[in-house]
């Protein structure tokens, strides 16, 4: 009997004390999703003009974009079979797990002019690693002859 007088008197209490009772959000425009939403009418000039606005920005940047890759100069030179004395080229992992002296020199000719500054990226394929316990031990000297 006591239970139902507590939800009776629950019942017929005021709002505010069924309220902090209630796991129910407060209602308001946002919590029903009733927010005024923005719904542009597509007409056939609004669509034009858009695409005229973009096209006279993202042209122009692509036409610079396009001229300043054309500077670009990239020379790519793998030497993982010229850096390996031919008797070591059957057994690769054994040359370079072994004791044997693995210093190799390369020289590059650029046949373009190159303007400075010059930069040099170096490419490993197959190779995961944490590129700041990589990078931290690489030491590449550059000798740039004219």
């Amino acid at each position: 009997m006591s239970s139902n007088t507590a939800s009776s008197s629950a019942g017929s209490g005021d709002s505010s004390a069924t309220r902090k009772n209630s796991k129910r959000p407060k209602y308001s425009k946002f919590t029903q999703q009733e927010l005024p939403a923005c719904k542009p009418i597509l007409t056939p000039g609004w669509v034009i003009s858009t695409f005229l606005i973009v096209s006279v920005i993202f042209i122009p940047l692509g036409v610079i974009s396009l001229f300043a890759s054309q500077d670009v100069v990239e020379i790519v030179d793998r030497y993982d079979n010229d850096c390996i004395p031919a008797p070591a080229r059957t057994n690769k992992v054994a040359f370079i797990q072994g004791d044997a002296p693995k210093a190799c020199n390369r020289t590059l000719t650029v046949t373009k002019r190159m303007k400075q500054p010059i930069y040099v990226y170096y490419q490993l394929e197959n190779f995961y690693q944490n590129h700041r316990r990589c990078g931290f031990f690489m030491d590449i000297k550059i000798d740039i002859m004219e």
